[in-house]
């Protein structure tokens, strides 16, 4: 989260039981605790999350961050994916 490492994939895809990631929880908790103070008359269905991913980043973990950030009060949750390169010389 902002560059900071909360969980691993590998731990993520072995304990698949549980939807939500609490350790990521709690970090969107605390950063959305820091918002509210600064707009306290904020709706939590305003509040917004970008989650990136790419082709390796599988699609059950990307449901449980997407599921946490809705437990984390986050209201409208986006995906980002990131293309692949394009090889050189490659048509368009």
């Amino acid at each position: 989260m902002n560059g900071r490492s909360v969980a691993k994939i590998a731990d993520l895809k072995s304990n698949d039981a549980q939807l939500v990631i609490e350790g990521l929880r709690a970090e969107l908790k605390q950063q959305n605790d820091t918002s509210t103070r600064l707009a306290a008359q904020e709706d939590l269905a305003e509040r917004e999350i970008t989650i990136m991913g790419d082709k390796d980043t599988p699609f059950a973990v990307l449901k449980r961050v997407m599921a946490t950030a809705t437990a984390a009060d986050y209201g409208k949750v986006s995906l980002a994916v990131i293309q692949r390169e394009r090889e050189v010389g490659a048509g368009a």
